[in-house]
């Protein structure tokens, strides 16, 4: 390591630990700083690692955790820049401590855009694609503008092994065929049909087939465009799966129960999306040889992590928080939601900063009016786009009483007071929930 890499990691260090002192977070200025005196920082901090990168548009943070759960029943130390910090910044803050001269393993969460940029720095053995899905049309445009990306990103690391989701059509086309590649999905045939004549989920994305551009049709439909599906019109069909969900056992609002070939498996968290990125995880710890106790621990352990089913109790409530941010997200969180059995209160956070989206069309794109099924006995939303939020939940026509709209950053702590019911739901775009962990002293 040069002098110069050596002072910019210790400046680093030194902001990071101002930033401690002042109780705030520092999983990205420091990181930032360093990028900034050091543009090849990352080469130098990411030496004799061993890296499991994890990309695509949900699932991301959760499919981390697991996989960082998994790994450290094996390992004494697993880098990870766990608060989602998935930008360079973040990466470079997360890797301050890594130590040169020791062989280390770390599972990075990279965003979809930043893919290049990091493998520009840092070559990963294994890149694991969740899904892709429409989100932030101001900053990635359709879903195969974000493939573009990704595969962009496999270039200049074309030695790492892709674990994809087979279950996603757009991870089936002709340009990610020619890396080396294992797939994953869910093939529990309960509910399946004879053959290929289901429809995908409605406003589901990449359901064209990519050779002749008929609709593809379903034996099985998980969720969106998830399943085994094929092209009437020509061979494009399913991959075959190397890591397979044979049984669903059991689906509820905090636990999920699986079945991968004769090993059982279970997760505490809720929602058939996490079961999905506990198959991610899975897949990426079997590549590494981990064993099935190892995976099993790892799994049964992990708990929800920040803005992801995050349950707490606020003066006797129990007040469950969900980023949500894109419309295939939200309905799988709703059909989460739908397995509460008692009233409800409902707030929803909506923001469109950068981080966030600018374009806030996609509430339009969900199914709020699933909600309805809910005992709701009030709403509340609030966040830069509150008057929109409104809106749309009046028209779903989910609710009869008056929706209130109030200043969370002020307010927050006297409507989950003053809520009508002990089970309040939080729905919030990315930068309402971290500005609302911040009041909330999360």
């Amino acid at each position: 390591m040069s002098i110069r890499n050596k002072l910019t990691k210790e400046i680093a260090k030194i902001v990071r630990a101002g930033l401690r002192l002042t109780n705030r977070k520092a999983t990205s200025l420091p990181g930032y700083v360093a990028y900034k005196l050091d543009k090849n920082i990352l080469n130098e901090l990411s030496k004799n690692t061993k890296f499991i990168f994890v990309t695509g548009t949900n699932g991301k943070t959760m499919t981390t955790h697991f996989l960082v759960n998994i790994l450290k029943q094996r390992y004494d130390k697993v880098y990870t820049n766990e608060s989602g910090s998935n930008m360079v910044q973040g990466i470079v803050t997360t890797l301050l401590d890594n130590p040169a001269k020791e062989e280390t393993i770390a599972v990075l969460e990279v965003d979809e855009a930043n893919l290049v940029r990091i493998g520009q720095n840092i070559k990963p053995d294994y890149v694991i694609f969740t899904n892709i899905f429409r989100d932030q049309m101001d900053r990635f445009g359709e879903i195969y503008n974000i493939f573009s990306k990704v595969m962009e990103g496999m270039k200049v690391m074309p030695d790492a092994k892709i674990i994809a989701n087979g279950d996603l059509p757009i991870f089936n086309y002709d340009q990610i065929k020619e890396y080396d590649r294992v797939y994953f999905g869910i093939r529990d045939y309960k509910n399946a049909s004879d053959c290929y004549n289901m429809d995908a989920e409605i406003n589901s994305d990449g359901i064209l087939c990519p050779h002749c551009h008929n609709i593809l049709k379903y034996k099985l439909n998980n969720y969106s465009s998830l399943g085994d599906y094929s092209c009437p019109n020509c061979d494009f069909i399913s991959p075959a799966i190397d890591y397979s969900i044979d049984e669903l056992l059991k689906l509820d609002a905090n636990y999920s129960e699986f079945k991968v070939g004769d090993e059982l498996y279970k997760v505490n968290v809720g929602g058939l999306y996490n079961v999905y990125n506990a198959l991610a995880a899975l897949s990426a710890a079997k590549e590494l040889g981990l064993t099935y106790k190892e995976i099993y621990e790892g799994l049964r352990s992990q708990k929800n992590v920040f803005g992801r089913q995050e349950n707490i109790n606020i003066d006797g409530k129990n007040v469950t928080i969900n980023l949500v941010k894109n419309p295939t997200g939200l309905n799988q969180i709703i059909d989460l939601m739908l397995l509460e059995e008692n009233p409800v209160s409902l707030i929803c956070l909506l923001n469109d900063n950068y981080a966030d989206g600018t374009d806030v069309s996609w509430i339009y794109d969900s199914y709020y009016e699933n909600l309805a099924k809910l005992d709701i006995k009030d709403i509340y939303v609030s966040g830069m786009r509150k008057k929109d939020m409104r809106r749309r939940l009046e028209i779903a026509e989910i609710y009869n009483g008056e929706i209130e709209e109030f200043d969370y950053e002020k307010q927050i702590c006297d409507v989950i007071k003053n809520a009508k019911t002990d089970n309040i739901y939080i729905l919030s775009t990315y930068t309402a929930m971290l500005r609302l962990r911040e009041v909330l002293d999360l």
